[in-house]
């Protein structure tokens, strides 16, 4: 068969070798955007984590404090004494 080599395929060895590399570059550059996007998005995430535990540390120590609950409770009375003035009060059933 003219035009085919000892394995039977038309392109050479240095051709098949030269087609396969193309596909692994190919394939190494979608890697490494994809990689680039993965790192950029655990920065994000990190960021939001710490942010996050700063909240929740803010949050534990106002909770700890009776100061700050009382001026939280008594902010939420207020609230309740002005909900009862504005609803209207069913009959107990």
């Amino acid at each position: 068969m003219p035009g085919t080599h000892e394995n039977g395929s038309a392109d050479s060895r240095p051709d098949r070798l030269e087609g396969l590399m193309a596909l692994l570059i190919e394939d190494h550059v979608r890697f490494r955007e994809e990689h680039k996007h993965l790192l950029t998005a655990q920065v994000v995430l990190t960021g939001r984590v710490d942010k996050l535990a700063i909240t929740m540390d803010t949050a534990v120590i106002a909770i700890k404090e009776p100061e700050a609950q009382r001026h939280t409770d008594d902010r939420l009375n207020a609230l309740i004494s002005v909900v009862d003035d504005i609803v209207p009060h069913r009959p107990p059933q």
